[in-house]
């Protein structure tokens, strides 16, 4: 009877001292900069889901890892769109690796916070193309390798930059992208009724963090999640509307 006792106090008092729902102990971590870092308990991102799927590099490399909320984050994204564009498919590259890390042909992906996306695309019947490599666009929309096959989607595309800039899953700090097209995306939603305070948001986070980069597709990072710190660490502006 005793031990009965003893056994009952000891399940109890460790339940106590079990972390809440939600608490870092039990979800992904992001850990020390996008540049230089590592991820505990990396989220994994199915091979597809409704309106995305992952490009054969992404599950080669088993680049399939991020922190929680970036895998939310791209779900939502890919969902929205394809729930106002029927038939659209977001092809996800990679995330980071389970543990994160050095990633081969990237100097970041190393956290959990960065996703690379391919661009959507339409071939030269107006149908959606999809390829299995990333395809550079010119500031005419049309694409550089292969020439003129393909032209940038600016529909879809500028509906993937509002769905990740509005979603609640994630907070974005940047959407890296060449600045030609960067203006075809800021165009098309100043002509077709974006909110100004998306628009204004889509002006700062939308970047061009090189010469001559980031012209075949979107690499999207995102803050440090709550509750991450100290051990995730920002780097780069925090825009005034982030909490």
């Amino acid at each position: 009877m005793l031990f009965a006792v003893v056994a009952f106090l000891l399940v109890a008092s460790s339940s106590l001292a079990d972390p809440p729902a939600g608490s870092n102990a039990l979800n992904s971590v992001s850990v020390g900069v996008p540049m230089n870092g590592s991820l505990q308990r990396g989220e994994v991102l199915p091979k597809k889901g409704t309106g995305y799927v992952l490009t054969k590099s992404a599950r080669e490399r088993k680049a399939r890892f991020g922190v929680l909320e970036l895998v939310m984050l791209i779900k939502d994204a890919a969902h929205k769109v394809s729930r106002k564009h029927k038939g659209s498919i977001l092809r996800v590259a990679d995330l980071s690796t389970r543990k994160g890390g050095k990633i081969d042909h990237h100097g970041s992906h190393q956290n959990g916070r960065d996703v690379d996306l391919t661009f959507f695309m339409v071939d030269k019947q107006g149908a959606q193309a999809v390829a299995d490599t990333f395809v550079p666009f010119d500031a005419n929309g049309y694409s550089v390798d292969p020439p003129m096959e393909y032209r940038f989607d600016t529909r879809r595309n500028w509906a993937l930059m509002e769905a990740i800039i509005k979603s609640r899953r994630a907070t974005v700090q940047w959407i890296f992208v060449a600045d030609h097209l960067k203006k075809l995306l800021i165009k098309y939603g100043e002509t077709h009724g974006a909110k100004k305070s998306v628009l204004r948001m889509a002006e700062q986070i939308i970047h061009q963090p090189g010469k001559k980069s980031h012209w075949d597709h979107f690499h999207v990072r995102i803050y440090c999640p709550f509750g991450d710190s100290p051990e995730c660490r920002d780097v780069g502006p925090r825009w005034a509307w982030v909490k």
